[in-house]
């Protein structure tokens, strides 16, 4: 949220988040951000602040 277009790669997330992250494989990363989009959906649907950059990772949608 700090950091608005940075993009983070799966492996940093997995860093960031996970006490253990060797425990834990890249696809875990791409479930998360697939529910927490449902949840974000299920406040509002008419965007998604979630971008992802095939092969590099998520950032979040810089306001315009």
């Amino acid at each position: 949220m700090q950091r608005p277009g940075r993009v983070y790669t799966r492996d940093e997330l997995l860093e960031r988040v996970w006490d253990d992250p060797g425990e834990s494989f890249d696809r875990t990363v791409d479930a998360h951000i697939k529910t927490l989009r449902a949840k974000l959906r299920a406040v509002r649907d008419d965007e998604d602040p979630i971008r992802t950059l095939r092969g590099v990772g998520y950032a979040l949608r810089e306001e315009h």
